[in-house]
């Protein structure tokens, strides 16, 4: 039999959420413990890691982006230094343009005031097996975040600590107490879900309107090109690695199981061709369930009923440029 353990908080999932919280939880010397084992479908171990403040269909900022994206670059710089690895990769979009793109770009600039993230006027220097008739315009204040190396680093610092506890967790064998919560031999004052879609089930969460997004993306090898930046025209294709690439990403509201799909395959393989015809081999179709809540927007709370349960989800598809301020705002809540 294990012996008790105390803590004051006991995050349950280590994927984006559950790991830049518990990084903050650190910074402010909160006791915690981190439960996790590793699930198919997991929306950040499937993630490209795009970080853009910028709606692209529309030319506006994302939701909050002027304090989303300078904090997100500042704390990934800093994680860096701490888990001494490099996950971070600061680079531009170059958005391809169709035939009216860049006066629009230019209008929305002017309305929006985007003059520090876009830059309109086209450009048609991109890779000679490019198809760029319009030319480009560039999105600033971009990143790739390689997520699995970020989570991975994570990972074995918690396990270093003896922080991490690799196990499965059933919300029927959470108790609730008049301290806090229970769960196995720990004793914390309070448990955090950070399970992306998995909490979704949750006996906790129900009440909440989820509208999850099963997303498809390919990872492939493009032998012929050479790009500094991620491009995007109806899909991004972003460079991970010497002719090594990833190029997604799909949205599907209804699905049946987690397989890749033969039809997103070919939505993807179709929108590659209107870019290039450089040829290019498949090393992998990955797929994963973005936690999204119906109002699009995440939530970081505790429960009313029982204030000793809390949510850290609904980052959705652009979890890598809200997580880092959110999960700072969350830990100076509970702490």
């Amino acid at each position: 039999m294990n012996k008790t353990e105390h803590t004051d908080i006991l995050i349950v999932g280590q994927g984006l959420a559950g790991t830049l919280l518990s990084y903050h939880l650190l910074k402010r010397k909160i006791a915690h413990m981190v439960v996790d084992i590793p699930k198919a479908g997991s929306a950040s171990r499937a993630a490209a890691g795009l970080i853009n403040p910028i709606v692209v269909k529309r030319i506006t900022r994302t939701w909050q982006a002027d304090t989303f994206q300078p904090y997100a670059h500042t704390l990934y710089s800093e994680l860096e230094q701490f888990l001494a690895t490099h996950f971070y990769y600061p680079m531009p979009i170059n958005k391809i343009y169709g035939k009216d793109d860049e006066q629009f770009w230019n209008h929305r600039l002017q309305k929006e005031g985007l003059e520090e993230y876009l830059s309109y006027e086209a450009k048609t220097d991109l890779h000679e097996g490019i198809h760029q008739p319009y030319g480009y315009g560039t999105i600033h204040r971009c990143a790739r975040l390689d997520m699995g190396t970020l989570l991975d680093s994570y990972r074995q610092f918690l396990k270093g600590e003896n922080l991490l506890l690799e196990a499965d967790l059933n919300d029927d064998d959470v108790q609730l107490t008049e301290e806090g919560v229970q769960w196995k031999h720990i004793k914390a004052g309070r448990i955090i879900f950070c399970r992306g879609s998995f909490d979704s089930k949750s006996r906790f969460f129900n009440h909440l309107k989820w509208n999850n997004t099963k997303g498809e993306l390919l990872d492939v090898e493009i032998p012929d090109l050479h790009l500094p930046s991620i491009l995007s025209k109806g899909v991004f294709v972003m460079p991970v690695g010497a002719n090594r690439f990833k190029i997604g990403a799909t949205y599907a509201h209804h699905w049946e199981g987690l397989a890749p799909t033969e039809d997103k395959l070919e939505e993807l393989m179709n929108k590659w061709k209107i870019i290039s015809d450089l040829p290019l081999s498949i090393t992998q179709q990955i797929t994963g369930i973005r936690p999204t809540l119906a109002d699009r927007r995440p939530v970081l709370s505790l429960l009313e009923k029982h204030p000793q349960v809390g949510l850290f989800n609904g980052l959705g598809s652009r979890g890598g440029l809200m997580a880092p301020y959110l999960a700072k705002q969350l830990a100076g809540q509970i702490g």
